[in-house]
């Protein structure tokens, strides 16, 4: 019998995943990752995974939201998240799952999840924002997106990332897209700060100076066990990578350099960023 391909998956697989979603279970406390978009959650969340065996799921909000229209009704608080996770139980329904939008819900989710442990991926606002335009193809030295810029969005179907970078999802301040990401990495960062004492931090940085060592002592404070070996995964490329030997000054202008390190400052200093 020839085997159908049906995006990426033959029909029996298909068959078996449509089976798990209709029977899939809420786990009662997941691991949580957060972090925001571009800071490094993809892979560690992935290679935490890994190293402990540990099945986990990437980005449920992209994977059952594309066009973003349930997350605009979720910070414009028309729904709530409660009821995003019991209609969507299979996607809440590994040990570990990780998900930017979970940054900016962190009460909601506390309500959802009181059991479970957390974790905050952050990264320094200069490098995060670098590598979220340069996923989008977009400079980072403009006053304000222009008509170029919103058509290679448009394009590109990034709804949730055009919504983001107009200042959605949720909303925040400022005058140019810079600012705004400013501000949403502000967010991030205070997140963590305000609830240090129920999050465990993991900065990208010191991930990338010891991928292994980091994911090994992670894995140990949310009580997994780092038995498996990872050595030939650590490097694969889990997201489309930015440019990080860019020089920010040049990338950015003295202008938006500016922005970013005037409307991030406290938390940089306090996460060791300055």
């Amino acid at each position: 019998m020839k085997t159908v391909l049906v995006r990426g998956l033959n029909w029996l697989d298909r068959v078996q995943e449509n089976y798990q979603k209709k029977t899939a279970k809420i786990h009662p406390k997941p691991i949580l990752i957060l972090g925001h978009q571009k800071s490094g959650t993809t892979v560690i969340a992935a290679l935490l995974g890994k190293i402990s065996g540990k099945p986990v799921l990437i980005d449920p909000f992209h994977q059952f939201d594309l066009k973003a229209q349930l997350r605009m009704r979720l910070f414009q608080q028309e729904i709530d998240l409660s009821s995003l996770v019991q209609a969507h139980p299979f996607y809440f329904s590994t040990p570990i799952v990780k998900d930017p939008n979970f940054t900016f819900l962190y009460p909601q989710l506390r309500t959802c999840f009181p059991e479970s442990q957390y974790i905050m991926v952050m990264r320094d606002p200069r490098d995060t924002i670098r590598s979220i335009l340069n996923r989008l193809k977009i400079p980072g030295n403009l006053p304000e997106l222009d008509a170029t810029c919103k058509q290679k969005l448009s394009a590109m179907e990034a709804k949730g990332w055009q919504l983001m970078l107009e200042g959605h999802l949720p909303d925040v301040p400022g005058n140019s897209y810079i600012e705004r990401l400013a501000h949403r990495w502000n967010i991030a960062a205070e997140t963590y700060l305000n609830h240090r004492d129920s999050i465990i931090l993991v900065r990208y940085e010191d991930f990338l100076q010891d991928k292994i060592g980091t994911l090994k002592t992670l894995a140990q404070r949310v009580n997994l066990n780092p038995n498996k070996d990872i050595s030939d995964l650590v490097d694969i490329q889990y997201q489309p990578r930015g440019n990080r030997a860019v020089n920010l000054m040049e990338f950015f202008g003295q202008e938006n350099s500016m922005k970013i390190d005037s409307i991030c400052k406290t938390g940089m200093e306090r996460l060791n960023y300055l």
